[in-house]
């Protein structure tokens, strides 16, 4: 297989199922009266069903309330019951991904599902170590990856950057601009100077440069503490917006032995890139579930209209229509690189298990089902202008072939900081090497 020329893989689904309520509440903490979805405690998810040879779990089984419509049982590649825990879900669907993430492929990882149904906790989770979420736990491996890699290859350097938005009733919001009153507008545009020519990017976002974990947390609690939120009858900090986390690193690979060139020449090595798309999406909602009125109500109204044009988006991938509706939305044109192209993707489906939640339930069900039927083509984001560069072995005995390997090294540094860095001036263009990702405070 050509990594560089990318192959078909099919999207992976994983459903995790939430905990029910141990008792019945007639109020939340704030004394608001709890909705028949918070009140109930009547389960119409099964316990996943485990398969007896691997020990995994990858289908379950809903059932029908009411008994109109029986039994149905859904497959996936994963299925996590409410009993297991946030380690469990990342070490078994994301960190693998986050892992191929590292060698230099595109990731996306978007959690979806009905209001309520834990997916800003599986994104995002609590701040006690054991109650971290995917977002923090994907930081840790990053980071750790990186200093193990000092270790083992100190001719490799890395930068790393971030960047946060909000989609916000389709207008884009950046939630690491400190000044809202210098907050400009954010547009999708497409990277003519990319790897490969057409990647997407988002014009005048903030992205910080990320050296130590620290670094990681602080972007990552600036963000959700100014991500729309509010209360509504069916969850007291209830997401109003899609949540988009973007991490980017950069691998600068010297003196590579993996790429081979013409007979006869030096690999040099290169510019390797990748992106993690980590997403928090505002979950479905009906309007007499939730008592919304006014903003609340359009909110959700936008919500569902962005959430429907992603569910169009699915549903023409995984028919292979000629079509695809990309650009009927914010999210959807973002997404367009994740969904059926240059990507490694999961889609994380979050439900309910209680009878009040059995229709949405469904409805995400049969959305991640769809899913799973989309194929990308990921392959390795290498530089190709560092694989052009030649060096003939006849050079090495003159002792030349050094100077010319310096001068590359500078030649591409200097480029790719003009074409890329060009246009961010929030953004450090210091190259940041392994040596720096330590616990030592960040400049």
């Amino acid at each position: 297989m050509d990594l560089l020329k990318g192959s078909s893989e099919r999207v992976r689904v994983a459903v995790r199922v939430r905990n029910i309520p141990t008792r019945v509440a007639t109020v939340g903490k704030r004394g608001r009266a709890l909705s028949p979805l918070q009140r109930d405690t009547k389960a119409v998810v099964a316990e996943p069903n485990i398969d007896p040879q691997t020990r995994i779990a990858s289908s379950l089984t809903i059932t029908d309330p009411e008994g109109r419509k029986g039994q149905k049982e859904f497959t996936y590649d994963r299925v996590f019951s409410m009993h297991e825990d946030q380690q469990t879900v990342y070490d078994a669907v994301v960190k693998p991904i986050i892992s191929r993430c590292l060698d230099g492929y595109n990731g996306c990882i978007f959690a979806y599902g009905q209001t309520g149904s834990g997916k800003t906790y599986t994104m995002e989770g609590r701040e006690e170590p054991k109650e971290r979420g995917v977002i923090l736990r994907a930081a840790e491996q990053i980071t750790s990856h990186i200093l193990d890699q000092k270790k083992k290859s100190p001719d490799v350097e890395y930068r790393l950057s971030g960047s946060y938005l909000e989609i916000y009733q389709e207008k884009l919001k950046d939630l690491l601009q400190d000044d809202p009153q210098e907050q400009e507008e954010l547009r999708i545009r497409i990277d003519p100077q990319s790897i490969s020519g057409k990647d997407l990017y988002v014009e005048h976002l903030t992205e910080r440069t990320l050296v130590t974990m620290s670094d990681f947390a602080r972007m990552i609690h600036v963000g959700t503490q100014r991500r729309t939120v509010a209360e509504t009858n069916m969850n007291e900090v209830s997401s109003r917006s899609h949540a988009v986390l973007t991490i980017t690193i950069k691998q600068f690979k010297r003196l590579s032995s993996k790429v081979s060139l013409a007979s006869g020449d030096e690999p040099v090595g290169g510019v390797v890139q990748s992106k993690i798309h980590l997403i928090d999406l505002a979950g479905s909602e009906r309007a007499y579930s939730t008592g919304a009125t006014g903003e609340r109500l359009k909110e959700g109204s936008a919500i569902n209209q962005s959430l429907s044009s992603l569910g169009n988006v699915i549903n023409a991938l995984s028919t292979n229509a000629g079509h695809v509706p990309y650009r009927d939305s914010k999210l959807t044109y973002l997404l367009s690189d994740s969904l059926g192209g240059n990507s490694i993707t999961l889609v994380l489906a979050c439900v309910t298990p209680v009878a009040a939640a059995y229709e949405e339930s469904v409805s995400t069900l049969r959305f991640a089902e769809r899913a799973k039927k989309i194929q990308n083509k990921a392959r390795i984001n290498m530089d190709p202008t560092a694989l052009r560069y030649n060096i003939s072995l006849k050079h090495s005995r003159s002792g030349r072939r050094s100077g010319k390997i310096d001068c590359f090294a500078q030649e591409l540094h200097m480029q790719e900081q003009k074409t890329h860095w060009q246009g961010n001036p929030g953004l450090s263009t210091e190259m940041v090497g392994l040596s720096a990702l330590s616990d030592t405070p960040s400049r």
